[in-house]
């Protein structure tokens, strides 16, 4: 059997408008958090407040037809595009500490990404 881990899924609004569904994975170290804590707060600012400096994150973009559940929840027809964004956050010690998987409304939803020369 695995270690412990906390997966959570969100139904992001937009002036109650549905723009996307965020599923993360978190270490078992954060598995007291409860459905409270994140209406209250954003999920890094979470994991700063428990003292996680995020150093880096490897994510992929991509697109692909919804499944019926994401249809439904994001108000889209059946097998409409979506944009999709899968991501693995590193803290300071490399150790990763955020899997996410998000599928995003197309025509609701950007991505803007800084590149920086090393």
């Amino acid at each position: 059997m695995g270690a412990p881990v906390l997966n959570i899924v969100r139904l992001r609004l937009a002036d109650g408008v549905p723009i996307s569904i965020l599923e993360n994975t978190l270490p078992g170290e954060f598995t007291d958090l409860t459905a409270e804590d994140f209406e209250k707060q954003g999920l890094y600012q979470l994991l700063r407040m428990r003292g996680v400096t995020m150093r880096v994150a490897k994510q992929r973009i991509g697109a692909r037809a919804a499944t019926a559940r994401e249809s439904e929840l994001l108000k889209l027809p059946k097998h409409a595009a979506l944009l999709t964004m899968s991501r693995t956050a590193f803290d300071n010690s490399g150790r990763a500490v955020e899997y996410g998987h998000h599928a995003y409304a197309p025509d609701l939803y950007t991505f803007e990404i800084t590149l920086v020369d090393k």
